[in-house]
């Protein structure tokens, strides 16, 4: 059970890991006195009920008018929105807390560029093992809250408002009568030099998966691959892979992400949050780890079907029957 949130609430966050359960919580706790700050744009705000207001600067000036009782923030490691807000209101002496929704880099979410550790009051984490890995960096047991995920119990009850034949057309997706769909989205794992991670990285990765359908044009005639790159991607360095592949669609940054797990067939990644949230859709997930992986952020969470480079098309093709 997750704490109520009371009094004049000020949400801020960057990366859509943040945004999306912020956002779900303003709905949850069903808050009307609130503001909700980013410094990005983001496709899904109009899938919630709270206006976002975007700001990049003059910060301090959204305490004077608004004074809040309570700072909320996501974690991003693209941005220092969040760091700024939590320092401001520890100052003012305002109280403060922050979402985790991942179990990876927890120590990085917290420091500047300069080095300067910025936590707030209570830190909210979704589950017993980001609590432990909290731990272990150093965060003490009685800031923490394990909260669960507020996006995933929103996302548990959201239905599309539009077709599928006319998801694909307004979204410029043509597709043949017997072609299935495969979403891919892989995580930007190179921006925290995910080769020495993890033992791969997005470009590795989707390289060897072009190759792999190159190779099997017959068993994989039927199939077309979405690629959705996560909002902090390198996009020139992964289009550069994918168009050499007629095999491979890039989609519009600002394509619906929800309506396009729903109408897939399966959807493809590595670590990202949106495999789970493809999980609670009900959807088949492949998790590629190419043979050189070392590490696996959710191996402890048991979700969809691992492939590395032998046996990826074999996984693919069943589900083509």
């Amino acid at each position: 059970m997750r704490p109520a949130i009371r009094g004049r609430a000020l949400f801020v966050f960057s990366d859509p890991g943040g945004a999306k359960p912020c956002l779900a919580l303003i709905e949850e706790n069903n808050l009307t006195d609130v503001l909700a700050i980013s410094d990005r744009i983001h496709s899904f705000y109009p899938d919630f009920k709270t206006p976002v207001q975007v700001q990049t600067s003059n910060f301090n000036a959204i305490f004077d008018t608004f004074k809040p009782d309570l700072v909320f923030t996501g974690t991003s490691y693209t941005s220092e929105i969040e760091l700024t807000f939590l320092k401001t209101a520890r100052q003012k002496l305002i109280q403060t807390c922050s979402f985790i929704d991942h179990w990876t880099s927890i120590d990085k979410r917290f420091i500047s560029s300069t080095g300067e550790l910025c936590l707030p009051d209570k830190i909210w984490v979704i589950d017993e093992r980001a609590k432990k890995l909290s731990i272990t960096i150093g965060i003490t047991e009685d800031h923490i809250i394990i909260a669960g995920n507020p996006y995933h119990d929103w996302l548990k009850k959201w239905k599309p408002t539009i077709r599928k034949n006319e998801f694909f057309d307004s979204s410029g997706i043509i597709l043949k009568n017997n072609e299935k769909v495969i979403l891919y989205a892989p995580d930007p794992i190179s921006n925290i030099n995910g080769k020495r991670t993890f033992g791969f990285d997005e470009f590795s990765a989707t390289r060897e998966m072009v190759e792999l359908f190159k190779s099997n044009p017959i068993s994989l005639a039927n199939w077309k691959v979405l690629v959705k790159p996560h909002p902090n991607q390198n996009i020139k360095g992964l289009k550069e892979i994918t168009d050499s592949s007629l095999s491979f669609i890039f989609l519009d940054k600002d394509i619906n992400v929800n309506n396009t797990i729903f109408y897939s067939d399966v959807v493809l990644g590595f670590f990202s949050s949106l495999l789970i949230e493809a999980t609670i859709l009900n959807k088949p997930v492949i998790r590629y780890l190419i043979s050189s992986a070392i590490y696996d952020p959710l191996k402890e969470q048991n979700i969809g079907h691992l492939a590395d480079n032998n046996n990826l098309i074999s996984l693919i093709k069943e589900f083509s029957k």
